[in-house]
């Protein structure tokens, strides 16, 4: 069979709900969210602005990211149907997925412990059916015909169409494609507080776990890069481990922990885990004296660069997506302090406190808060302080202020999904307010 792929009619959505009943009534007995939902952009009918129903699942893509960053292998693509599945009984609940995924198909489900997502209601198209979705749709607006060759053209407010997504819109542009003028943006952003805002999928205090082990990660590979002696090296690599270990406790199903390391062949995530279980194994051969300190140092900074790697699904700053609390940054800056390598504390703390400032003056800009007290905080901990302390309370200064950076970085990850594209697309275009 020719696989399928969902089309969409915006000229003809009414946002009646009937395709989110009809996959629930389908999907009832596995499903707890909502797999499919309608989203209204200006649903308070304010007059100066349209109002679009967009009716979105999973799109199933030719190149699913889900699929690609899963640490676990729980996803799988049919090729006669396309449909991309989850294996519930592989899934260890990390939501890595929800955050890859460009179009927030993928939903962590509290009560399981494990993400859930569409089907494509792949029973029914093998046996010639559409899928609930479409077949209970009203209007018409959503049916499937046969999956063309090759990526569609980009739709304004919908990303990810390098994924080759399942899916096709006709009708009016949604919203139009347009060019905002520069004195709407101040009317344009009392106006967002009408349109709707996507729930954040990570926030702070729900994965300070992960701050604890990328913190501390860091901070033990700069102590070991800059060699010995090592003083109370058991204590550190302990401390390292009872990281790793909190660390799962983020999962939703922590027993399934070990599935982390099955897709390092695609997955960053994969690879974070597997090089850091080899930078501690390491440790251990350095402090027992088997091994010189540069192989463990080695490959600590390999674990802080797949640890960055796995946060470009999310960090959306510029220059380049750098950030001044990025892993690997933190530990090349620790380990000039300690090894009081001056040329590498130097480059490494001056790029960290450059891009600092700029992303603060891009934050600025933008009408986003800087906390500009905590920014303070922050210099003088990890920038200013080093310069006039001894090693040890240097070290320690620039340890404090990396992890309020991390902190501030856990706060600033921003995820693609089609409400937010939405919103910044409808609000530069032109309307006269």
């Amino acid at each position: 069979m020719t696989a399928p792929r969902f089309v969409l009619d915006t000229e003809l959505c009414t946002g009646c709900q009937a395709c989110v009943l009809g996959c629930w009534m389908e999907n009832r007995t596995t499903q707890t969210l909502p797999w499919r939902k309608v989203h209204t952009f200006n649903g308070h009918r304010h007059p100066d602005l349209p109002v679009f129903h967009l009716s979105l699942a999973c799109h199933h893509c030719a190149h699913p990211a889900c699929l690609e960053h899963c640490p676990a292998g729980a996803y799988t693509r049919d090729a006669a149907t396309g449909a991309v599945t989850l294996r519930p009984e592989a899934c260890m609940g990390c939501r890595y997925c929800t955050w890859a995924c460009p179009h927030d198909a993928p939903h962590y489900a509290s009560v399981k412990g494990t993400v859930e997502k569409c089907t494509f209601c792949r029973p029914r198209l093998e046996r010639g059916l559409e899928p609930a979705c479409v077949a209970r749709c009203p209007v018409y607006a959503l049916r499937v015909e046969p999956r063309a060759a090759g990526a569609q053209p980009s739709q304004a407010g919908f990303h990810g169409w390098a994924l080759e997504p399942g899916i096709r819109f006709q009708g009016r542009p949604a919203p139009p494609a347009l060019t905002a003028p520069p004195e709407a943006s101040a009317v344009a952003r009392a106006l967002a507080s009408l349109l709707f805002v996507p729930e954040p999928r990570i926030t702070l205090r729900g994965e300070w776990t992960l701050v604890a082990f990328t913190t501390l990660l860091a901070a033990v590979t700069g102590r070991v890069a800059a060699g010995g002696p090592w003083g109370h090296p058991w204590a550190l690599l302990g401390a390292l481990a009872a990281a790793m270990a909190l660390s799962a406790l983020h999962l939703g199903r922590p027993g399934r922990a070990w599935r982390a390391v099955l897709n390092l062949r695609t997955s960053w995530l994969s690879r974070e885990i597997a090089l850091a279980a080899a930078f501690v194994v390491l440790c251990a051969a350095v402090f027992a004296g088997l091994l010189p300190a540069w192989s463990a140092a080695a490959a600590g900074f390999a674990t802080l660069f797949a640890v960055d790697r796995v946060y470009q699904v999310a960090v959306k700053v510029p220059p380049y997506n750098l950030h001044s609390a990025h892993a690997l940054l933190n530990g090349l800056y620790l380990a000039g302090i300690l090894a009081r390598w001056w040329p590498l504390a130097v480059t490494a703390g001056g790029l960290k406190l450059a891009l600092y400032g700029f992303r603060k003056a891009y934050f600025a800009r933008k009408g986003r808060s800087i906390r500009p007290a905590l920014s303070l905080v922050r210099v003088a901990t990890g920038f200013i302080g080093p310069l006039f302390l001894p090693v040890g309370w240097a070290a320690f200064g620039a340890i404090l202020g990396d992890l309020i950076d991390r902190c501030e970085y856990y706060e600033e990850l921003a995820f693609p999904a089609p409400p937010a594209a939405l919103n910044e697309a409808i609000l530069t275009s032109v309307y006269k307010y």
